[in-house]
């Protein structure tokens, strides 16, 4: 994950913002709607210029911030991302889609065309692409990852935007929003948890709700996922362990590097 950039340079007295989603649920869009009360009150602040929920205009730009949701898999897509680059000053990813590729990235690529046959028949063609994040078309001022987004981040960042100031992304992993909820430690009491290796902030919901932690905000920067592998296999088992990497690991450069890692370990032991 890159470094975010710096402060927001307004152009105008009020933030012109724009919301984009692609391919995704909206979940993370709908997070605005969490602060919609706290939004009303910095009204004053900033204009929604572009927004597809919205009944307002489609306005052409240029905006201060964009915000894309969803992960680009058509041409059109696409155009849409490299439209929004060329009119934004700044870039906010929202959410594990637009940041990582989202969950439908977990299919492997080359066996993307067979699965699409398999599910939609023989005849079934696609106009699509296998999905991307955002980062793969354009360059990403800020990523806010989540599978939603936590209300409370985004909530941070808008305030840092506001003010002017630059946006601090968390570096700790969830293990710490769970010591901070007083939960229990899952990966101690059930033998396997991605908190450890998962960048925080999301407040830990599922391990507050006896979940393991399935690692939506992706990998922590230091993320050492061959030392999960080894301490954690016996108990959650090969396919199990790798299954729940791939969910939402595999596009990122952390669980590239530890196949690496794995590969060559299996090589040097003979395997």
């Amino acid at each position: 994950m890159k470094p975010q950039n710096s402060k927001l340079k307004i152009q105008n007295s009020k933030l012109r913002l724009a919301v984009f989603d692609l391919t995704d649920c909206e979940g993370c869009e709908l997070q605005f709607l969490a602060l919609r009360e706290k939004l009303v009150e910095r009204g004053h602040s900033f204009e929604v210029t572009n927004w597809r929920l919205l009944d307002g205009g489609m306005a052409p730009g240029p905006f201060d911030v964009t915000f894309i949701e969803g992960s680009p898999i058509t041409e059109a897509d696409v155009a849409i991302v490299k439209r929004a680059r060329a009119v934004s000053e700044k870039i906010i990813t929202l959410g594990t889609c637009a940041v990582f590729g989202g969950v439908q990235s977990a299919l492997p690529e080359n066996t993307r065309e067979k699965s699409l046959k398999e599910i939609y028949g023989g005849k079934y063609k696609t106009n699509t692409r296998a999905p991307r994040p955002v980062s793969y078309y354009i360059n990403v001022d800020i990523d806010l990852p989540g599978c939603p987004i936590n209300p409370n981040e985004l909530e941070r960042l808008l305030s840092a935007l506001f003010a002017g100031k630059k946006f601090e992304p968390v570096h700790h992993s969830v293990c710490l929003d769970c010591k901070a909820a007083g939960n229990v430690c899952l990966f101690i009491e059930e033998g396997f948890c991605l908190g450890p290796v998962t960048r925080g902030g999301c407040g830990a919901p599922c391990p507050k709700a006896g979940l393991p932690c399935y690692g939506c905000y992706g990998p922590t920067e230091d993320a050492n996922l061959l030392a999960l592998k080894n301490v954690t296999e016996q108990y959650h088992g090969p396919e199990n362990l790798k299954n729940s990497l791939e969910l939402f690991f595999r596009p990122t450069d952390e669980y590239k590097e530890y196949r690496l890692k794995e590969k060559d370990k299996r090589r040097k032991h003979g395997a």
